[in-house]
């Protein structure tokens, strides 16, 4: 009973945010006449893509998460993000501004992956504890912060390309070739997920008992980590950096639906659309109350995002005592 009002819920605010991400705009309420196109051309691109682009961080999130045994991990926290923004930026440079699309999503993978390598290595040498991964987590993103904004100043300077907007995440620059690429990745991801989804769990019992389920923890930890770099490569290109909606979205679908990858990973995807879609109508709303032209969607996540992560570390360290 329970499950149900929750799906009922989500789905019902999911209808509501996305009549509301089809009306409302930075520049306005659109009148009827005008509205037919104004969604076509402005707004239908825009809200698809704030759904698509929050599934696939939850979805990439759920994976990471499950791989390592750890709620506090995200894509954002361990730098796996960062790594796929510098690495396409890298590239966005060589080919002053007009990079093909598949050295744009090869290198985000590569990078994410790399990202990710690392901070696991350096989780590793302090025994690889919760703890340790989320601070290794946090020193490879800052580093790799700190290039991303450099990289971004470099690419207006050297190849004309104005990117701060996709530093801080938005759905602003939406266009139908990235909502076709966020699509393709999503179902890409779901497909592999539900896939690993009996592999995840069992590793959820630890490395011995997935193994005498017939399950290798190494592939299965490797299958997930390369389909999450995958899934964090695409939102880069699509939406640039979106904090925390990797991180909240697979935590509320456990708490909502049970902790079993089967059940969390559907809710995973709606509540990750939701929150995308969420912040994307608000920060319209905010722009169109202040008179802006925009206002990145992706900071109204890492407000929402930093909160939440105060949560789940009160609430782990409060665990651990007991």
């Amino acid at each position: 009973m329970r499950t149900s009002i929750a799906w009922a819920v989500l789905v019902f605010s999911l209808g509501i945010l996305l009549l509301a991400g089809l009306v409302i705009g930075p520049l306005g309420f659109s009148p009827p006449r005008e509205l037919a196109r104004t969604v076509l051309e402005l707004r239908l691109a825009r809200t698809l893509l704030a759904v698509l682009v929050g599934s696939v961080l939850g979805l990439s999130g759920l994976l990471i998460q499950y791989s390592v045994s750890n709620p506090l991990a995200s894509p954002d926290i361990l730098g796996v993000l960062q790594g796929a923004y510098v690495a396409s930026m890298l590239v966005v440079i060589v080919y002053r501004g007009s990079p093909p699309l598949g050295a744009s999503l090869a290198s985000g993978f590569l990078g994410g992956l790399a990202a990710y390598g690392l901070s696991i290595l350096i989780a590793s040498r302090t025994g690889f504890t919760r703890t340790g991964l989320v601070l290794a987590g946090i020193a490879v993103a800052s580093m790799l912060a700190g290039a991303s904004s450099l990289l971004t100043v470099l690419a207006e300077a050297l190849a004309g390309v104005s990117a701060a907007l996709m530093l801080l995440g938005t759905f602003a620059y939406a266009t139908w070739d990235s909502v076709t690429v966020s699509f393709m990745g999503l179902v890409l991801g779901l497909a592999a997920s539900l896939a690993l989804a009996r592999g995840l769990d069992a590793l959820s019992y630890g490395d011995e008992i997935a193994a005498d389920l017939g399950y290798r923890p190494g592939a299965v930890r490797l299958a997930a980590s390369g389909v999450a770099a995958l899934l964090s490569a695409v939102s880069v290109y699509a939406a640039g950096i979106v904090y925390f909606v990797a991180l909240m979205a697979p935590n509320a679908a456990r708490l909502l639906m049970g902790g079993h990858p089967s059940r969390a990973i559907p809710a995973t995807l709606l509540i990750g659309a939701l929150i995308g879609l969420g912040a994307d109508v608000a920060s319209r709303l905010i722009a169109l109350a202040a008179g802006t032209g925009e206002v990145p969607g992706g900071l109204l996540t890492t407000i929402v995002g930093g909160a939440f992560l105060a949560y789940m570390v009160i609430r782990s360290g409060a665990g651990a005592e007991q």
